[in-house]
């Protein structure tokens, strides 16, 4: 039986109408359930609301029922039917709810509002139909009728251009996120410093030398990554550093203390006692906040007969809406505590992430209510009649998140770069591809451009090596072979790795690096041979056996997809070709090289260039198309080029250039969501979240909050993803911006 790609499946599931889904249900359960299941007839049969997204068919008997929905709340859906069945005279005793969306605990959600309705409620979410749907011919054959066409947009000319947003992916808050970072363009080392500085101390709170409590330097980057996990970008080459400055006696004097014995470091006493008082602090303020919270629902009706229950778990709850609502819709939280006079219309709504933190605790009917009454009469006053602990209080958090949301530590800002990751056709350049192998002996961690690529193949990017960057990479390795064997063949024995560094041939280098650490751990001894048989055989690296060597290693190691001078060729007009190599040679003036070769080179990067345009035109790809940027790319550190294409690069209205800079900080360094989502979670209600947000530059705040207005007011949905697509490509392809690793590309 013919099958359908379940990932397609789930892409066409979270696309498809309302109308179309429903019509798949009733002929998948058709499929499914057999003659007992009976489809009812018409749009209001039943007591159905035509007004929602959604029908109610009956099966057989009149107690047990069916609902279809796209919409993404199961809750308020699910109890409706039930109410409006039970007005229309039916009684049910079971409803099938299935929904389009894919949906997470299911089995609390089926309990919970069973007990709650009196009814038996169970769920069909997408992840049920997308792995059912290859199960059955009529559950194949619904699928293909009414639901396959919303993904057909997958194989067409132009697919690039219909990608949409991942659910939920705020396009206004991503277009202030990018912002900011194309502003930033010389980095944000004092930022850094300052939230480095706060992880260090943070780590360390608990060591203490006369209990001979002590922790490495690995030990500490690892606490601090488990903390902020997005600190992994910026934490390992500022570490050392900062250690040592916190070490050393400044103005401040000495905060932390290194003990040589023990290889350890750990706080002074005078920094323990420091940062206790500060906790106490800002413990302190919290519990503020509480009484005021306290004092506010004891004056309130629901809580006449001196409920004291009552009012701690609202008091509870409120802070746990708060810290979830900074979640959901931090940005415009801190707009609206920033704002001169707050007001109904710019407050972000707190229903929703209410009723999910009273549902969390497993309230519900009567008791549900009035906890929903009393917290909304407490939030109400903290957000229009605020206390000035309260203020306080809300402003530390507000820059909490902003600095979290600077530091890419926000769940909605990682899902962007990670669904953005999936989105690519990257031609890889030599000079990358080169780097890459020179990586093959590091530790699988230390192997950054290596990794980059592994996981933007994992991700589901198209990576292409041509046959023009393997004729460069097989010219790369033949001229470095000769050049160790002239002039470092006889004096390897002598090699230091201050002497390898010096080295501007990087497999050369790399080659000693392996070898003086493996002569270190008395390991077995590498050579040249060896260490090149790796990638080509020796005997073959003059020879076209040994390039087609080159290129099956290539495409088995990295994933790449191999694309011919011909194919390249495809669309590209010769005259086009010809004045653009001519430019680049005379842009590169590269008077100390042998001519042929150099316009040969010269050659390749301009069928590059023009390669990446004619695939972006004969692939649909328009400016502002697609929320994650362009889909093609030529990825490499080959700038001198810039000067000679500044006309062509106009002329099309974008540049054709992916910096490898940012594929390794805002691609391959990007953590699990998951582990994103428990930081941010875990960061919010605790001390490390309010110290965090004392280190927030005040000036940098002011800056994205008057950003994030200038957003929000100006601009709608529907515009914000056309100039998300568009920063999301001048990001992409920026060369001016700083990263804090960016001698780590040196030219090749």
């Amino acid at each position: 039986m013919e099958t359908v790609d379940p990932r397609i499946i789930e892409i066409a599931l979270s696309r498809v109408g309302g109308t179309d889904f429903e019509n798949f249900s009733q002929g998948f359960f058709a499929a499914t359930l057999g003659a007992d299941y009976v489809p009812m007839g018409g749009f209001h049969d039943g007591g159905a609301d035509g007004a929602l997204d959604d029908r109610v068919y009956e099966a057989a008997g009149t107690q047990k029922f069916m609902q279809a929905s796209i919409t993404g709340e199961p809750k308020p859906k699910i109890r409706q039917t039930v109410r409006r069945l039970r007005e229309f005279g039916r009684e049910p005793r079971s409803l099938m709810y299935a929904t389009s969306r894919k949906l997470t605990l299911i089995d609390q959600l089926q309990e919970e509002l069973s007990d709650e309705l009196d009814c038996r409620i169970v769920i069909r979410d997408a992840h049920y139909f997308q792995h059912q749907i290859n199960a059955t011919p009529g559950a194949l054959q619904s699928y293909k009728a009414y639901v396959a066409s919303a993904a057909s947009y997958l194989g067409g000319i132009g697919a690039a251009d219909t990608l949409q947003l991942s659910q939920g992916l705020p396009a206004k808050t991503l277009c202030v996120f990018l912002g900011q970072e194309l502003d930033r363009r010389r980095g944000k080392s004092d930022l850094l410093e300052a939230v480095s500085d706060s992880l260090i101390l943070w780590s360390l709170e608990g060591t203490d030398p006369s209990k001979d409590k002590f922790l490495t330097i690995e030990e500490i980057e690892a606490k601090v990554i488990s903390a902020l996990p997005t600190a992994k970008t910026f934490i390992k080459g500022v570490l050392q550093h900062r250690l040592d400055q916190l070490v050393s006696k400044g103005d401040g004097g000495r905060k932390v203390n290194f003990h040589k014995k023990s290889r350890g470091y750990c706080l002074p006493y005078e920094t323990r006692k420091k940062i206790a008082e500060e906790n106490v602090a800002d413990e302190a303020l919290k519990l503020e906040v509480s009484e005021v919270f306290r004092n506010r629902a004891s004056t309130d009706v629901s809580t006449a007969n001196d409920n004291s229950a009552l009012i701690e778990l609202a008091v509870d709850t409120c802070h746990d809406v708060i810290h979830r609502s900074f979640h959901a819709q931090g940005l415009e939280m801190a707009m609206f505590l920033e704002s001169e006079n707050g007001s109904d219309t710019n407050l972000p709504s707190i229903n929703d992430t209410l009723d999910q933190a009273i549902s969390d605790r497993g309230m519900s009917g009567t008791d549900a209510g009035l906890l929903a009454r009393l917290c909304l009469s407490i939030l109400r006053g903290t957000y229009y009649k605020s206390s000035k602990v309260e203020r306080r209080y809300l402003r530390k958090l507000s820059r909490t998140y902003v600095l979290l949301f600077m530091l890419k530590n926000e769940p909605r800002v990682v899902e962007y770069f990670r669904s953005m990751s999936a989105n690519f056709n990257l031609y890889v350049g030599a000079d990358l591809v080169v780097r890459s192998l020179s990586e093959h002996m590091l530790p699988k961690n230390d192997q950054m451009t290596k990794n980059a690529l592994r996981l933007l193949k994992a991700a589901g990017s198209k990576l292409i090596l041509t046959d023009k960057t393997l004729d460069e990479v097989w010219h790369h390795f033949r001229t470095t072979h000769l050049e160790f064997v002239n002039n470092y063949q006889d004096v390897q024995n002598y090699m230091t790795f201050e002497l390898a560094k010096q080295i501007d041939r990087i497999l050369i280098p790399a080659y000693f690096y392996a070898k003086l650490e493996r002569s270190a751990l008395k390991k077995g001894p590498l050579t040249w041979g060896n260490y090149l048989g790796q990638f080509i055989s020796l005997s073959d690296i003059a020879r076209d056996a040994g390039r087609d060597e080159l290129r099956e290693y290539l495409v088995n190691e990295f994933g790449f997809s191999f694309e011919t001078e011909d194919q390249m060729l495809e669309g590209i007009v010769d005259e086009d070709l010809v004045t653009l190599t001519q430019r680049i040679m005379e842009s590169r003036n590269k008077v100390d090289r042998e001519s042929a070769s150099e316009e040969i080179l010269c050659r390749n990067a301009a069928l590059t260039i023009l390669r990446v345009y004619q695939a972006r035109k004969s692939q649909g790809e328009r400016s502002g198309g697609n929320p994650y940027g362009f889909k093609t790319w030529w990825l490499t550190q080959q700038t001198r080029v810039h000067s000679a294409t500044s006309q062509l690069v106009a002329k099309n209205g974008t540049r054709y250039m992916m910096r490898p800079e940012f594929v390794l900080h805002f691609l391959a360094s990007v953590p699990s969501a998951k582990a994103v989502q428990d930081s941010f979670e875990s960061i919010f209600p605790t001390i490390l979240g309010v110290k965090l947000g004392n280190r927030m530059d005040e000036t940098a705040f002011k800056k994205i909050i008057s950003k994030a207005r200038e957003v929000h007011d100006n601009i709608d949905e529907s515009r914000a993803k056309v100039l998300l697509a568009k920063a999301s490509t001048q990001l992409q392809s920026d060369f001016i911006k700083r990263y804090e690793d960016s001698s780590f590309f040196q030219k090749v």
